[in-house]
């Protein structure tokens, strides 16, 4: 009995241990908790860091509020299956290393390093969580126009000009006979 009891303890205190020490996210109104909005930002800003080639950071193009939209706009079972995405990102070092710590407690190069891992893993499963993370923090990223203005990106919703075009159409024929 006394060994059950040391037993949960030793659970709860871990888990408690896992899961506290998250600072207040930027966004107060968030469907995000504190703890997802701190793993997104830490996401971005690996992504797409405050001096890499582009002057606009992760977290200031405002990935957390992009990912906060994209949450909300999500139906319920895609929002469980998105959460689970963070939980697993967050918690796959301890796995998976460089070091043995949440995603967030790693260095900015450890967090490159557990992404790159994640990208190039023998496990389909790693690799479909790195590309999925990394598409819903590349739409945000572009999204923003500071980025956009970098790239030279110009919105264009026609690219083919299917627009101006106009069709001509032909009715059908249907015979009873084959050809």
């Amino acid at each position: 009995m006394m060994i059950a009891l040391a037993i949960l303890v030793a659970l709860a205190a871990s888990v408690a241990i896992l899961f506290s020490g998250y600072r207040p996210g930027p966004l107060a109104e968030s469907i995000l908790s504190d703890r997802e909005q701190a793993l997104v930002a830490a996401v971005a800003d690996a992504f797409f860091p405050p001096r890499g080639p582009i002057a606009v950071s992760g977290t200031e193009a405002g990935l957390v509020a992009y990912f906060d939209g994209y949450l909300r706009r999500s139906e319920p079972l895609p929002r469980f299956m998105i959460r689970l995405l963070l939980v697993y990102t967050e918690l796959s070092p301890l796995l998976f290393g460089p070091r043995r710590v949440r995603f967030t407690r790693l260095t900015q190069e450890e967090q490159l390093a557990a992404l790159e891992g994640a990208g190039t893993s023998d496990i389909y499963f790693r690799r479909v969580t790195f590309i999925s993370m990394r598409a819903v923090m590349t739409m945000g990223y572009l999204a923003h126009p500071q980025v956009a203005a970098a790239m030279r990106m110009k919105a264009d919703t026609d690219p083919f000009g299917i627009g101006d075009r106009t069709l001509e159409v032909t009715p059908v024929r249907y015979s009873k006979e084959a050809p």
